[in-house]
């Protein structure tokens, strides 16, 4: 996939999102949980981040149930490095974006599980005919995502500030997580194939 084809992609699918998202946020005032600006944007650029994941990812229109399992860890990260490489900073962001959005994501162990969890959704869909599914993957996406929290971390100490104005307030922080991903994947796998075939003759 060239880089035209990832923005297409994800273009298409954040598209759907947006609106959805805005909605979100104008419910949540409606309900007196009102969020900062900051916030919102910082939400907004998360979720495009997330299509952009499930774009690179190979994520879309469910095939039938076809899994290839690479279950030997370690021995593809040999012998292919670059796509280790890859895999590693794909999720680096979302190591930097958790702890930013969210108070309750400001520890290693949190951010580590929530990845794994994303990536291990992902890894079970790529078995509907989109790739293999690698124990690798699992690995280097959650390594990933600990190195981006480190990089908050010492960004946090090297400005002397914890970045409050960016986090959610009065909700449930792991339930809007959830939500973003569920909204994010279910346009990926339903509505942005048929856009993105009508559009750009894509399958």
């Amino acid at each position: 996939m060239d880089f035209i084809q990832i923005l297409q992609r994800s273009l298409s699918g954040y598209a759907f999102v947006l609106p959805t998202a805005l909605l979100y946020f104008f419910l949540l005032s409606k309900r007196k949980k009102t969020q900062s600006w900051s916030h919102i944007v910082t939400a907004l650029i998360f979720l495009y981040y997330l299509i952009g994941v499930f774009t690179m990812t190979g994520i879309g229109k469910l095939k039938a149930f076809s899994p290839k399992l690479v279950l030997i860890p370690f021995r593809d990260m040999i012998s292919g490095p670059v796509d280790t490489v890859l895999n590693v900073l794909l999720f680096v962001p979302l190591g930097i974006l958790l702890p930013i959005m969210y108070k309750s994501f400001n520890k290693l162990n949190k951010v580590a599980v929530l990845v794994f969890m994303l990536s291990l959704t992902i890894e079970l869909i790529q078995m509907f005919g989109h790739g293999a599914t690698d124990i690798n993957d699992l690995i280097t996406n959650t390594v990933g995502a600990c190195l981006g929290f480190g990089i908050y971390k010492i960004a946090e100490k090297a400005v002397n500030r914890r970045f409050d104005k960016f986090k959610a307030n009065k909700i449930n922080d792991l339930a809007e997580i959830a939500l973003f991903a569920a909204i994010s994947l279910i346009i990926m796998i339903t509505v942005q194939p048929i856009v993105i075939h009508e559009l750009f003759g894509l399958g």
